[in-house]
């Protein structure tokens, strides 16, 4: 009888075993998605971050055409009071 015990206590450290190794596997899984999921953001971050930096050359080109325009202005109004 006492095998038959024995082999009853080790199916069920098998199947906590089991069940353990389940949890496990699931926590990976777990872990695995939050990484992918840390990745994306960062990515998202990334793009955000090059997006603002597209914005700042955009209005520095914008800001230096005006200037150019002023400047073009300004020897426009020099020739016409050099003719008066």
């Amino acid at each position: 009888m006492s095998s038959k015990l024995e082999l009853h206590k080790q199916g069920e450290d098998m199947a906590n075993k089991d069940k353990i190794i389940d949890k496990i596997e699931k926590k990976i899984d777990s872990i695995e998605k939050l990484h992918d999921k840390e990745s994306m953001m960062c990515e998202e971050v990334k793009d955000l971050l090059a997006d603002l930096r597209d914005q700042e050359e955009d209005e520095k080109w914008e800001d230096d055409s005006e200037e150019d325009f002023d400047e073009d202005n300004d020897d426009e109004d020099i020739d016409e009071e050099e003719e008066n």
